[in-house]
């Protein structure tokens, strides 16, 4: 699942900014602005055998006795446990840092921990528990100056940003951080905050923007020959590659990671390599292959107590036990990712192991429950879309306010200035009039420019509130108010009303085999074919995912039979185009006639029943709901 993997990048880049300042300032003996030189090197010793390093930190606990000194090491260690994904070790050996010494006796290496410990509470899964500590540690840094700290807490602030699905904000200290970074230097550079910024880009499924900053990861790190960090660049960059499309090179660069992973090791950098793996695999139906990797990356996950990826290897391993009709194993998998992926701190993945549950429901003969957790899973992801869809939509609106009092304060400027040049003139009549009709014309042109302006920025608005980005067709609250209109009309009129709810089938394999780039695609022409079969007078809308309704006015239940065929008949050809040789694109739809419906709601959820029957009797069929009924 797309979110998981973000994961896997995190713990090393936040190691390699969180140490890495020392070359900004010196330490003092009574307090520290940055690591001792002692604690310097055996950082750099880190880069290349973390595990190692591990060992010789733990040694050196036991020999020292200064509390500063331990301090230190305390911090080293709980980066470490980072790098090594082990969040809750870190939370207590960070405890243990901070029982040492007062915030004020040592201001800059308490912030440092508290950077580190929202960096532990982020890998936890409770990243907005981490952002007043690192809110804290930047508004430090920027009344004492110090730059590297400031750049640091920008850094951590952005990825608590980004778990927090606010990529904006995230994408704004990432590159102010980026900017300030220098361009090159061992401790510190640019490079290491590209991996980051390629993160946010994948994470909005931006690959192709994602791709360069990657790149650089890769190149820099290489440079530096640390190993560890090259691999985790090469991990984003192969996933990046295969969801557009590129598979054998995604899959190279996920070899790669994982044989570096192998060589640092880090166990559990091999294991998301192997998840990633098997997901192709899986697509493939090599399954016995896919499940060595996949139970080889659980003794792993289990060993660090990754949730977020113990849920991940369990729904795989249920999707595999489903397409083998292993029922009972099938169960025990879901079950298990349930403990794992609870609906309030995760609930998308939630909401995806409810429609695996039910579709392990349907294959154990119960289709009323499995119905009702499909819909119950489908209605959560479609809120959940549709707060992003409001989020993205308030953001836009505050920028075009934003953008309108700007030109009014233009507007107002311009009028002051003009009042100036008019008392600065008065004994020059000539020049007084001259300068009055020159503002006189700009200020008018400045009045018609930002009327026009606010004009076309209301009307993108109303294009981003009805329709849908990708398709172009009516969203889902746009495609409801028109069902409402046509229902009103029909019963008003007495005219025949015919609705359908179709829905391509397969579609997330689709998605996880050859990328959202190429999903992406298939909605595109998917929604091109309906309009292509269907009247002006129509209506074609998308309203979830995969989900689209249409709506056929003045057409009975024969006559929309044969549109709906019409469309079901020429989908696969979808397939053949974009030469997806081991996907078939088919679609399963439901409709519905006017008989006396009291409302649109009803009516779409008669079309809804329709359509879970098609999916019910395998998928790729129409089903009419009063054929149903009957």
């Amino acid at each position: 699942m797309y979110v998981l993997s973000w994961f896997r990048h995190k713990p090393i880049l936040i190691f390699g900014l969180g140490l890495l300042f020392s070359c900004y300032s010196q330490a003092t003996e009574s307090t520290l602005t940055a690591l001792t030189d002692d604690y310097q090197a055996l950082y750099r010793a880190s880069q290349q055998e973390p595990e190692v390093t591990q060992q010789r930190i733990t040694h050196q606990l036991e020999q020292v006795n200064s509390p500063l000194d331990k301090a230190q090491l305390l911090y080293l260690q709980a980066q470490l446990q980072t790098v090594l994904v082990y969040p809750h070790q870190a939370l207590q050996t960070i405890e243990q840092a901070l029982q040492l010494f007062s915030a004020g006796q040592q201001p800059w290496l308490y912030h440092m921990l508290q950077l580190t410990k929202a960096t532990a509470l982020d890998l936890a899964g409770t990243p907005a528990d981490g952002m007043p500590i690192t809110e804290s540690a930047i508004e430090w840094a920027k009344h004492n100056q110090h730059q590297a700290l400031y750049i640091h807490g920008l850094v951590v602030r952005g990825i608590l940003q980004l778990s927090l699905v606010n990529y904006v904000a995230a994408m704004q200290d990432l590159l102010q951080a980026y900017r300030l970074a220098p361009a090159e230097d061992f401790m510190l550079s640019k490079g290491h905050i590209a991996g980051y910024i390629a993160l946010v880009y994948e994470y909005r499924r931006e690959d192709e923007l994602a791709i360069p900053y990657f790149e650089e990861s890769v190149e820099f790190h290489q440079s530096q020959g640390n190993i560890v960090e090259v691999s985790i660049a090469q991990y984003g960059l192969g996933k990046a590659q295969i969801n557009l499309g590129n598979h054998q090179q995604g899959i190279d660069l996920l070899n790669a990671s994982m044989q570096l992973a192998a060589e640092a090791g880090d166990d559990q950098g091999v294991a998301y390599a192997q998840k990633e793996l098997a997901s192709i695999h899986i697509q493939r139906q090599d399954f016995e292959e896919a499940k060595a990797m996949l139970q080889s990356a659980l003794q792993t996950f289990s060993k660090a107590d990754n949730q977020y990826m113990l849920l991940d290897i369990h729904r795989s391993l249920a999707v595999i036990a489903l397409q083998q009709s292993e029922l009972d194993l099938a169960e025990q998998h879901i079950t298990k990712a349930f403990t794992y992926g609870d609906a309030e701190h995760m609930p998308i993945q939630h909401a995806h192991i409810q429609q695996l549950q039910a579709e392990w429901k349907a294959a154990s003969n119960h289709p009323a429950e499995a119905y009702r957790l499909y819909r119950q899973a489908s209605q959560r992801l479609s809120e959940l879309n549709n707060q992003r869809s409001t989020h993205l939509l308030h953001q836009l609106r505050a920028q075009y306010e934003l953008d309108t009092n700007a030109f009014e304060n233009q507007l107002l400027q311009k009028e002051l200035e003009l009042q100036q040049t008019i008392i600065n003139s008065q004994t020059e009549h000539q020049r007084m009039l001259i300068g009055w009709l020159a503002g006189l014309v700009i200020g008018i042109a400045l009045l018609l420019f930002l009327i026009s302006y606010v004009l076309l920025q209301r009307k993108k608005l109303q294009q981003l509130a009805n329709f849908d980005g990708l398709t172009q067709l009516p969203n889902r609250r746009h495609t409801l108010g028109l069902l409402k209109q046509q229902l009103q009309l029909s019963q008003r009129h007495h005219y025949p009303l015919t609705v359908a709810m179709l829905d391509l089938d397969y579609f997330k394999q689709l998605n996880d085999g050859f990328g959202h780039a190429v999903g992406d695609r298939v909605l595109q022409k998917f929604a091109r074919l309906c309009q292509e079969h269907t009247r002006s007078t129509d209506v074609v809308g998308r309203i979830g995912g995969e989900e689209f309704l249409v709506i056929l006015p003045h057409t009975n239940a024969e006559d929309a039979k044969q549109v709906l065929e019409a469309i079901r008949s020429h989908t696969p050809q979808i397939g053949t185009t974009l030469e997806l040789n081991d996907y078939r694109t088919t679609v399963s739809i439901g409709y519905t006639s006017y008989t006396g419906f009291d409302s649109a709601e009803t009516m779409l959820v008669s079309a809804d029943q329709a359509l879970y029957h098609s999916k019910a009797e395998g998928r790729n069929r129409l089903s009419t709901a009063q054929d149903f009924a009957s």
